[in-house]
């Protein structure tokens, strides 16, 4: 019984910890530029206001003899050979045909381009798909934009505030669409007194891992499927 009260409590605190959100905090003013800070519970993951560490000087390698050399020479080749990032990628959508130029000539032959050019947007299509599902997941606890429009003449301000509301209007419109806002506030306006534009921005970004790792194990499931069906057209 001891045991059963032991898995339990390991279960609930899995489920705890996907549970609870990844809080990103985003400050921008012109003074201190982007600030950022990552924190998860009770940890800081990340902080641009902490100082980085120094790196240590490396100290100069002893000289080897020229017969240590050749193991070294063997190990690139050996490496070399090795499937590029962005060929391991391919592979992993599902693209293994097109994941090097030989084998896109192949199957450009075999299946025709308009076919291999198919496949291409329909993985892209999914991957894309699943990013933005992805994103939705997440949601500003709160969101603080503030932009003051100013120039030294009165008709450059009207055209960069023009400009500025063109721009950022319909990117709040897509990020509405793609995610939740539980406070939005958007304040532009132009001030003629005003020398130069200033912009402030303050922000906090919430994401739960459960939903992560949801994407990477709905890429992976996807991976074996295509493997799996690969494999069973080759026999």
């Amino acid at each position: 019984m001891i045991a059963v009260w032991i898995l339990l409590g390991i279960a609930a605190l899995i489920v705890l910890l996907l549970v609870l959100p990844l809080r990103i905090y985003l400050h921008y003013d012109p003074q201190s530029g982007l600030q950022y800070q990552v924190r998860y519970a009770l940890l800081t993951l990340a902080d641009s206001s902490k100082p980085k560490k120094p790196k240590e000087e490396k100290k100069p390698a002893a000289k080897k003899p020229a017969s240590a050399k050749k193991p070294a020479k063997e190990k690139k080749k050996k490496s070399g050979s090795g499937k590029s990032p962005v060929s391991s990628l391919l592979s992993f959508l599902g693209l293994d045909d097109i994941s090097t130029a030989a084998k896109a000539k192949q199957s450009i032959s075999e299946k025709g381009l308009l076919e291999t050019v198919g496949n291409v947007f329909a993985a892209l299509k999914d991957l894309f798909s699943r990013i933005f599902r992805l994103a939705g997941k997440g949601f500003f606890r709160s969101f603080d934009l503030s932009i003051v429009v100013g120039d030294s003449d009165a008709a450059d301000a009207a055209f960069s505030y023009g400009t500025i509301c063109a721009a950022v209007y319909p990117l709040l419109t897509l990020l509405d669409s793609a995610m939740k806002f539980r406070d939005r506030n958007v304040d532009i306006r132009c001030d003629y007194e005003q020398p130069a534009t200033t912009a402030r921005f303050d922000g906090q970004f919430c994401y739960r891992p459960c939903h992560v790792l949801g994407f990477a194990f709905g890429l992976i499931w996807r991976y074996i499927r295509q493997t799996i069906r690969k494999e069973g057209n080759k026999s």
